[in-house]
């Protein structure tokens, strides 16, 4: 595709139907003054062929002139008071800015007392990918992922980064056990900041990540559903800085509605990457305050419901608010594939590469599930060189270890764990959501996870939500 821009016509996108609305003479011979009016109306519709579903919120504006209305949630529109003449319909919309296209009809004739009405449609999947890829299918199926890379704060577009998707393929058997692939696509943002991963399966689980040099987003989670020809289209933000930074300008409030529960307060909120925490309030409500800006993610806990993740944009031109439902824990099934996917998610973190080449303590899945514990705390008391007492907040883990000064400090699924009071990292975290452990001493520590200044025992959690079976 040579522009960064697609225009769609009313050709494909527009169905328009005139009614008078004007009374009749019942008697032949009067003719009744003609009196200029200005009683036409355009009526409509805009539909996401792309997701089949309406288009709400959208901006639309009727030109010639300043006439603008907004689509409610059935993606209908209307605009009255027209003067008879020929008009434009466009539609604004993020998701078209993310798709890089603008949607505008052809001319429309709107009469006296009349209305006109239109239908507009975004394209179908097929349709973009054939616009922005330059080959249809690939290895792996004909579905695509594009989007833009842009400035947080001034939108400008961000060239040169490198985008890559990653999953991992499990084939499955009892006969002949698992097969796994991992994958990993890359394209590089062009001088508009535009990326395009084509050849793509549907029915996929993956994650993109968006690089440039030291700076980073996390790996934020995507999915492509199960037609034979997905698009996603994604715009991601990545600040323009040399170093990654773990504070901001930016904020993020939102809810925790917790599914069956009497009261929705005591969730752990977690921007990862960053020290920035809060706990939801008896409403469910939270404020994360000072954050980096650019694409992240929340991590989202509270013992007996499914931990969660999901994707923010944050910048500091406005407030970013989020609503979570956490839905209530239930044990995995199918222990052939549990495994399987366990393998294959912990060797991909690189936990069973360390475990062969480190000297820290190491506990995987197997050992986990023969020791039954009730708590973390349970899990950390076998660890040699670590010793657990009881806390006001919970139990308190502390180091043994003549090289630390009694420090601990943990990461969960790669990322810092702070706990707000010592003792309550019991409270957000089960042992059955515990996947793995790593515990190593400080000369011992592997360097992503050394922090500066640091002589404490770093304790390394794996989860379910990181390691998903």
């Amino acid at each position: 595709m040579t522009n960064a821009t697609v225009r769609v016509c009313s050709a494909v996108s527009l169905i328009a139907l005139t009614v008078s609305l004007g009374a009749q003479s019942t008697n032949p011979s009067v003719s009744p003054a003609v009196t200029p009016t200005h009683n036409g109306r355009i009526a409509g519709v805009v539909i996401d062929s792309l997701h089949g579903r309406y288009v709400s919120g959208a901006l639309l504006r009727i030109e010639p002139g300043s006439f603008v209305a907004a689509t409610d949630s059935l993606g209908k529109f209307k605009v009255d008071s027209l003067a008879p003449g020929m008009y434009r319909v466009g539609v604004s919309h993020p998701l078209l800015d993310t798709l890089g296209i603008t949607l505008v009809t052809q001319p429309i004739r709107v009469g006296p007392d009349s209305v006109t009405f239109a239908i507009l449609a975004v394209p179908s999947a097929t349709t973009l990918i054939r616009r922005w890829c330059r080959v249809q299918s690939g290895p792996y199926g004909e579905s695509a992922v594009i989007g833009y890379v842009r400035d947080p704060e001034t939108l400008a577009a961000e060239p040169g980064v490198e985008i890559s998707i990653a999953w991992v393929e499990i084939d499955v058997s009892k006969q002949s056990g698992y097969h796994r692939e991992s994958s990993l696509l890359r394209d590089t943002a062009d001088a508009a900041g535009r990326f395009r991963i084509c050849g793509l399966p549907s029915s996929l689980q993956a994650t993109l990540q968006a690089r440039r040099g030291r700076v980073a987003t996390p790996e934020i989670p995507i999915s492509l559903g199960d037609r034979d020809v997905e698009l996603l289209a994604r715009t991601v933000f990545l600040p323009a800085v040399a170093v990654a930074a773990k504070t901001g300008r930016s904020n993020v409030s939102g809810v925790v509605m917790l599914d069956g529960a009497a009261s929705n307060g005591g969730s752990r909120v977690e921007l990862v990457g960053t020290e920035i925490v809060a706990v939801t309030n008896e409403k469910g409500e939270f404020t994360l305050m000072n954050a980096p800006s650019g694409s992240g993610l929340l991590a989202i806990r509270h013992l007996g419901y499914e931990a969660q993740t999901i994707p923010v944009d944050l910048t500091a031109r406005e407030e970013t608010r989020v609503t979570i439902t956490l839905p209530k824990f239930v044990p995995m099934m199918d222990p052939v594939l549990v495994t399987a996917r366990r393998t294959a998610a912990l060797d991909k973190v690189g936990f069973n590469q360390r475990m062969k080449t480190h000297s820290g303590f190491f506990m995987g899945p197997e050992r986990l599930e023969q020791m039954h514990p009730n708590v973390l705390s349970d899990i950390l008391r076998s660890v040699p060189g670590l010793w657990v007492r009881y806390g006001v907040n919970g139990d308190i883990v502390a180091s043994a270890h003549a090289t630390s000064s009694g420090c601990v400090q943990y990461y969960m699924d790669e990322s810092p764990y702070v706990e707000m009071k010592p003792g309550d990292v019991n409270r957000f975290v089960t042992a059955r959501e515990i996947v793995a452990v790593e515990v190593y001493q400080p000369p011992e520590t592997p360097p992503q996870y050394e922090r500066p200044g640091g002589s404490c025992t770093t304790i390394v959690l794996w989860t379910r939500l990181k390691i998903r079976g």
